[in-house]
């Protein structure tokens, strides 16, 4: 049961670095005078968004975060994913 455990949180934090290296890429590439219709910044956006937007929802509750002129739900979906990362 240990190795199911040990194997399965490899797996997923696996999986949560590629998505903040991802993040990170989309984060550089929106600094960039890039074609968002381009297949790399749409690929980016397609992938990291899913997990973007549920706490874009939970902070537009909000009216510090609603009013915002910066989108802080990239920052703390990445820092929620360190966070996790951490824990495995």
């Amino acid at each position: 049961m240990r190795a199911v455990f040990y194997v399965f949180s490899g797996v997923v934090s696996l999986f949560l670095g590629a998505l903040q290296l991802l993040m990170f890429a989309r984060a550089i590439f929106s600094w960039l005078p890039v074609d968002e219709d381009s297949p790399i910044p749409m690929f980016l956006h397609a992938v990291t968004e899913p997990f973007i937007l549920p706490v874009r929802a939970i902070l537009e509750r909000f009216e510090f975060f609603a009013s915002s002129p910066i989108d802080l739900s990239f920052f703390v979906t990445f820092l929620l994913l360190s966070a996790l990362q951490s824990l495995l």
